[in-house]
C-alpha cells in the first residue's frame, strides 16, 4: 500500500505539472524510510504470530502427536468411556506439516530481517566514508545537500507549493 500511495502521488504530480516535471521520489518501490520500517515491523509481527501458533499448538495438544483413543472421565460421562479420535494419522500429518511450514516461515523471516538490517548498516557505513571529502562544491537545496555535479537542470514546472501531505490528501 505504501508503494501504491507513492506511485499515485507521482502520477498526480505528472498530471498536474506535466511529464517533464521533477519526480517526487527517485524510486517509488525502494524500501526507504517509512516503507522500510513498515516492512521490518510486518516481518516481526509475522514471526510473533507464527511462533505463538507453534507454541499454543504444542501446549494445547501436549505435543504434536494425536492419540487414537482417549479415556474420558469427565462429566457428563457417568463412567470411564473410550473416546476415539477420527483419523488421527491424517490430523498428525497435517499438524506436523503446519508446524514445519510455520518454522520455515519464522526462519526465512529472521534471515530477511538480518539481511535488511545488514544491508542498511552497510549502506550507512559506505555513506559515512563518502562524506569525508570537502564540501566546497555542494549547493544547498532545502534541507538536503546535493553535489553540484549531480544536479540536473529541470524545466520550470516545479510547483510553487509542495505536494500535500498524506493527512491533508485524505481529508
Amino acid at each position: 500500500m505504501h508503494v501504491a500511495y507513492r506511485e499515485d502521488r507521482e502520477r498526480k504530480n505528472r498530471l498536474k505539472y506535466g511529464d517533464d516535471c521533477r519526480r517526487l521520489y527517485q524510486n517509488t518501490g525502494k524500501k526507504r524510510g517509512g516503507l522500510w520500517w513498515t516492512y521490518v515491523l510486518t516481518l516481526v509481527f509475522k514471526i510473533g504470530v507464527d511462533a505463538t501458533f507453534v507454541y499454543l499448538l504444542y501446549h494445547i495438544y501436549e505435543g504434536y502427536d494425536f492419540p487414537s483413543l482417549i479415556k474420558c472421565q469427565q462429566k457428563p460421562c457417568p463412567n470411564t468411556v473410550d473416546c476415539f479420535i477420527a483419523r488421527p494419522t491424517e490430523k498428525r500429518i497435517f499438524t506436523i506439516f503446519m508446524v514445519v511450514t510455520s518454522l520455515v516461515c519464522i526462519f526465512l523471516s529472521i534471515i530477511e530481517i538480518l539481511y535488511l538490517v545488514g544491508k542498511r548498516c552497510r549502506e550507512c557505513l559506505t555513506a559515512g566514508h563518502h562524506t569525508h571529502h570537502p564540501m566546497t562544491n555542494n549547493i544547498s537545496s532545502g534541507s538536503h545537500l546535493m553535489e553540484s555535479s549531480t544536479l540536473k537542470r529541470v524545466p520550470k514546472c516545479t510547483p510553487e507549493t509542495p505536494a500535500p501531505s498524506y493527512s491533508s490528501a485524505i481529508s
